[in-house]
């Protein structure tokens, strides 16, 4: 390659300029074996091409407001779908009158507008409910009709089931509960239904009726429900075969029902933010400023002292979670040793803490970050601090940090589940790949940083899209106007043309069409 100040023919691997001194960027590989003088003429011919584009649609803009009361409805442009979520083998893309369920062939679905999207805790099953109260199950890409009626349904933590409430046949409202393996389903008359939920393994339901200040009613498959507290505002957790039952009164107080016994655990006022175990023994949660651990085995919850901040119920550990309600599910066995965030929304700041084995107290891991990444394994930490980034090799131990990024400012990075690979933004729109203790630069004119994936990080230089694992930066696609970096490395772009699956980071497959919608 050539130096970009004067010229000089530099080896592919020196980051300076042997006659100037200038530093060198990485090389470009284009894509397809392309020569990047041949690409360079593409992105001039397709530049040009796109304000002419432009000036089209200018003008088509002019003639559908013209239209606009005698004509037909246009197809909405791309630019009005955005991403609703994704799971492990499909995704969804929301668009002003149609969404479309996709999978990694190109594949999709297109039904109706989702007035709610449903998920199990590992996102491999997926149902929605549609504008006109149409409760579907996704199969294979297909959706399955379920019921009608429906105004609010949950999909169980495992996925086997799904628990929906449904207006009545003669007035009045319906508790359903759909069984996935056989497709057929049960159902109970019900008074308004303040609160539910459903088992991780979808066989029991239980629920708040409204009336008489709410009455915590406890439904087993086959079997009449059963009446089990009065004065609930709320069921917090139901666990496997319906041995522990975590609900709140009157706001108020958390109380356990356990083998035919009512037990009150604690007083907690206000909005509860919490944290469950895979079996639902185990809850962390904030009440008023403080973070308290309780397990079904102990007398009280213990106040972990110290731990300042709302608790951070969002799953940022590489485990199956289920949001339900203002709480985490998470499929793991306890919640000891488990490291866990706080948020400060007063400076936008993380706190990360680490509950130890008894769950008694919580050591204090990091007391500021601007941005944070826990490793796999939960044995590091990655965070951003003040401009720069640090890394801890072990949070349970001595929490040692040491600053990778040396002098320079940065403002955001990306790195693999393991942090064995990391990359940083600075504040001037450069990209490094940390090698050994060194910064190598990656680019100087990054606009957007996507994210990690498979063994490198996606980033766009204006409309260009990019991927490097370090070692090299590969063109992949031109005019893109921006990228998503999904589950199970998902790649969708969006362009003029329409929105696109990145197919191994090669093939673009086609999703939406801009101009006729729909398409394969």
């Amino acid at each position: 390659m050539y130096c970009r100040q004067c010229g000089r023919e530099v080896s592919g691997n020196a980051r300076y300029c042997p006659g100037c001194g200038a530093r060198q960027e990485m090389g470009v590989v284009p894509a397809e074996n392309e020569t990047f003088e041949e690409l360079s003429g593409q992105k001039r011919r397709k530049r040009a091409e796109r304000q002419g584009r432009r000036l089209g649609n200018l003008l088509v803009s002019v003639i559908a407001l013209l239209i606009l009361f005698t004509g037909e409805k246009a197809a909405p442009d791309v630019s009005d779908y955005t991403f609703r979520q994704t799971d492990a083998s499909c995704f969804a893309v929301q668009g002003q009158r149609e969404m479309a369920i996709c999978d990694r062939n190109g594949e999709f679905s297109a039904v109706d507008l989702p007035q709610q999207l449903l998920y199990n805790a590992d996102h491999s099953r997926m149902a929605y409910v549609d504008r006109d109260l149409e409760l579907y199950y996704i199969e294979d890409l297909t959706p399955v009709f379920v019921d009608d009626k429906v105004r609010e349904a949950r999909l169980s933590f495992y996925g086997d089931a799904i628990a929906y409430i449904r207006d009545g046949e003669n007035g009045g409202s319906e508790l359903c509960v759909w069984r996935v393996g056989t497709k057929s389903s049960e159902r109970i008359k019900v008074a308004d239904v303040r609160s539910y939920c459903i088992s991780p393994e979808g066989t029991d339901v239980a629920y708040v009726e409204a009336k008489e200040d709410g009455v915590l009613f406890l439904w087993k498959s086959g079997k009449k429900e059963v009446r089990i507290a009065g004065n609930v505002s709320e069921v917090l957790a139901l666990s496997k075969g319906a041995q522990t039952l975590l609900y709140r009164k009157n706001g108020e107080q958390i109380f356990r029902y356990s083998k035919g016994e009512e037990k009150e655990v604690a007083d907690a006022r206000g909005t509860l933010d919490y944290i469950l175990n895979e079996d639902q023994d185990e809850i962390l949660y904030t009440e008023e400023g403080s973070t308290w651990y309780y397990d079904a085995d102990q007398e009280a919850p213990v106040r972990l002292t110290g731990v300042k901040g709302n608790l951070l119920t969002a799953c940022y550990l590489e485990e199956a979670a289920c949001q339900q309600g203002r709480g985490l599910h998470l499929g793991r066995k306890t919640l000891k040793h488990m490291t866990f965030a706080t948020w400060n929304p007063d400076d936008s700041s993380y706190k990360i803490y680490c509950l130890d084995a008894g769950g008694t107290r919580a050591s204090p891991v990091l007391n500021y970050a601007e941005q944070f990444q826990l490793a796999k394994d939960g044995q590091s930490l990655l965070y951003l601090s003040g401009g720069s980034l640090y890394r801890i090799l072990d949070i349970k131990d001595s929490q040692d940090r040491r600053c990778i990024s040396s002098t320079m400012q940065v403002t955001q990075f990306a790195a693999d589940p393991g942090l064995k690979k990391i990359w940083f933004v600075t504040l001037g729109g450069e990209l490094y790949y940390v090698k050994r203790e060194q910064c190598i630069n990656v680019s100087y004119h990054l606009d957007r940083l996507q994210g990690f994936l498979k063994d490198g990080v996606l980033f766009q230089e204006g409309y260009d899209l990019y991927f490097t694992d370090g070692t090299e930066k590969v063109l992949l696609q031109g005019e893109v106007e921006d990228a998503w970096i999904q589950e199970k490395d998902y790649v969708v772009l969006k362009t003029e043309e329409g929105l696109f699956y990145l197919k191994d980071l090669r093939d673009a497959v086609c999703l939406l069409s801009s101009r006729y919608g729909y398409s394969r």
